[in-house]
């Protein structure tokens, strides 16, 4: 007799259901590529952002970079992944490429400013577009925004500024009071011709109408003109002559005299001709009375308001004070001037030797920043460890990356040397291909205090 078989128990199998679920959720988990909210940020320019980068908050870090490609619109698309401990972003996040310093070529790192927490949070890998993301801009484009001509101009500018202060400092300084009074003066002189400005208008039209008139007539006006001119040469070519007539006029008026005197027969012929002119007379009158009149009027004022710029009670409140004050003014500015371009020149080599070095002051002032950013209840504070000789550069297709070093290969390396000096512009991290560091001038720009020879890393 064959027996039957047994069959497990109900709770034997629960356990095993319990069991399979657990594996399979462990498996789930394991088989994710990472924890974290991934985001796909959008930028117009990628500033040399690779793969590995660091993404902070606050300026602490809080992800890295995972991909970086090329989007729709030539535009960049950057994926980031945060770190499990950051809770997800919400809407009005922005985010901006900047430097950590000038110590690599790719050293740069996504910066990210949250949304406030009353936005709603933003999906798994939702895209924040190039609204709310700025690129960084590099020192070298601002330079290039700048021509042969306009740098030769603005060299000229400060030469010749230069030699315009030079030796004159106290004098432009003295001269520098009488600026704003006179920009008062000024002030109330416009606003005096703003106060009336009806007049001030009929007044420009009339002088308008009254220059055009003398430009209809300016044939006769520049023959006239030439005349007086070839006179006035003529008089003083012949003084002798001029003389001659002046002695002569005695004379010449007493028969002018006599002539005048022969010429009362003529009054009666005279009061015919006054009377014959009597009706061109009123038309006269009107013209006076109707146009001429209401312009002198108008005149008036403003004429009496230009004779209180002119001159008005007081001490250095018009136009004749600052004109007795002109011929001062002029002696001081003829030594201040060559003084302030004397200290121009020779600021000139300080500013030479400084130039270069513009992006390495910069991108330090931008890294020490970034480096004070985090804070607790004391205030800000900065955690510095420093490191040397712990990386080793390695060339690949994206421009080389930094592999760390065994720890009993650290501070062997021959590039690890001292008296470093007088390091060039960009000779902070390894050299790039392309020759553009270390930066070295020539000619006029050349830097004496710069050898090319003390470099980090490989050499070119």
């Amino acid at each position: 007799m064959s027996s039957r078989p047994t069959l497990p128990s109900p709770r034997r199998w629960i356990a095993v259901v319990l069991l399979v679920l657990a594996a399979g959720a462990v498996s789930y988990v394991v088989s994710q590529p990472g924890s974290g909210n991934e985001y796909r940020i959008l930028f117009d320019d990628a500033g040399q952002l690779v793969v590995g980068d660091l993404v902070r908050i606050g300026g602490a870090p809080a992800g890295t970079v995972e991909e970086v490609e090329l989007a729709e619109g030539d535009r960049a698309a950057v994926r980031i992944r945060l770190d499990p401990d950051r809770p997800p972003l919400r809407a009005g996040t922005t985010a901006a490429i900047r430097a950590q310093g000038l110590t690599g070529i790719a050293s740069r790192y996504v910066d990210l400013s949250p949304g406030p927490g009353t936005g709603p949070e933003l999906d798994e890998g939702a895209t924040i577009g190039t609204e709310d993301t700025q690129s960084i801009v590099e020192v070298d484009e601002l330079f290039n925004t700048l021509d042969d001509d306009t740098r030769a101009g603005l060299r000229r500018l400060i030469h010749g500024s230069g030699d315009w202060y030079r030796g004159k400092t106290d004098e432009a300084n003295e001269a520098a009071k009488y600026f704003s009074p006179a920009v008062a003066q000024l002030a109330a002189v416009a606003e005096e011709i703003t106060r009336d400005s009806a007049t001030f208008e009929d007044f420009i039209v009339e002088v308008g109408d009254a220059m055009s008139a003398l430009a209809d007539r300016r044939a006769e006006l520049t023959s006239a003109v030439s005349g007086a001119r070839a006179t006035a040469s003529a008089l003083a070519a012949d003084t002798s002559s001029l003389r001659q007539a002046l002695g002569d006029l005695p004379p010449a008026l007493r028969e002018g005299a006599d002539a005048m005197a022969s010429l009362r027969a003529a009054i009666g012929d005279l009061e015919r001709l006054v009377d014959a002119t009597d009706e061109p007379s009123r038309e006269l009158a009107g013209f006076v009375r109707d146009d001429l009149r209401p312009v002198l009027e108008r005149s008036g004022p403003v004429f009496r308001r230009l004779r209180t710029m002119l001159a008005q009670p007081g001490e250095a409140n018009d136009a004749l004070d600052a004109l007795r004050d002109l011929p001062r003014l002029a002696s001081l500015v003829d030594e201040s001037f060559p003084r302030a371009m004397k200290a121009l020149d020779e600021g000139t080599p300080i500013f030479r030797f400084v130039r270069p070095y513009v992006p390495d002051l910069v991108g330090w002032a931008r890294g020490f920043g970034a480096a004070l950013a985090t804070y607790d209840a004391n205030g800000h504070y900065a955690r510095t460890v420093p490191v040397f000789d712990a990386f080793r550069f390695t060339d690949d297709a994206q421009g080389g990356r930094l592999d760390p070093k065994p720890f009993a290969a650290r501070g062997r390396s021959e590039a690890v040397t001292t008296g470093n000096l007088r390091r060039c512009p960009g000779t902070a991290g390894p050299l790039p291909d392309d020759g553009s560091a270390p930066y070295v001038d020539t000619g006029d720009e050349a830097n004496p205090d710069c050898d090319p020879a003390q470099v980090v890393g490989r050499s070119r």
